[in-house]
């Protein structure tokens, strides 16, 4: 009798735990506008991880998909929340204007409540968003390693309509 309640305490002990863990994770869906950016005049690098006005987020249990600007043009990114690596090409335009098939990889991973998403380019750009959640707003703190000086920036996104 002792020994089925000990495994009943602990089968209920690995449930709650699964469930509180499950629940930590933010819901990042939604559409976001641009509020603001810390330092202010932040310029990114070549059109390289300049904010958004606008990014649409969608999330499931799988995969976090991210539609933006901020590449130099409108692009839809799909990160894997498994850990896993997503690899695919785009057209790109060059600083010169001439189109050039560019390949992109991405990776995602949970940091407690945070999202960490990781974006490389063909061109050894390395981009890393920390997502977090605060009320109706969306705060992304942008770190960019290129060829070149690294560029930080802490991204304020409202929520949308």
């Amino acid at each position: 009798m002792m020994k089925r309640i000990v495994l009943l305490l602990l089968a209920l002990t690995v449930v709650l735990h699964t469930a509180a863990w499950a629940q930590a994770r933010p819901d990042f869906t939604g559409t976001w506008k641009f509020a603001a950016s810390n330092p202010p005049n932040y310029p990114g690098s070549a059109g390289w991880g300049i904010p958004s006005p606008t990014i649409v987020v969608k999330q499931s249990a799988t995969e976090v998909t991210v539609e933006s600007g901020q590449y130099g043009g409108q692009m839809t990114v799909v990160y894997k929340l498994d850990g896993s690596d997503t690899i695919w090409e785009a057209p790109s335009v060059t600083q010169s204007g001439s189109t050039a098939v560019v390949k992109w990889r991405t990776k995602a991973r949970w940091d407690g409540n945070k999202l960490i998403l990781f974006t490389w380019n063909t061109a050894l750009n390395q981009l890393r968003d920390i997502l977090s959640l605060s009320g109706r707003g969306l705060t992304i703190v942008r770190g960019t390693e290129q060829p070149g000086p690294s560029t930080n920036a802490t991204l304020t996104y409202s929520k949308g309509s």
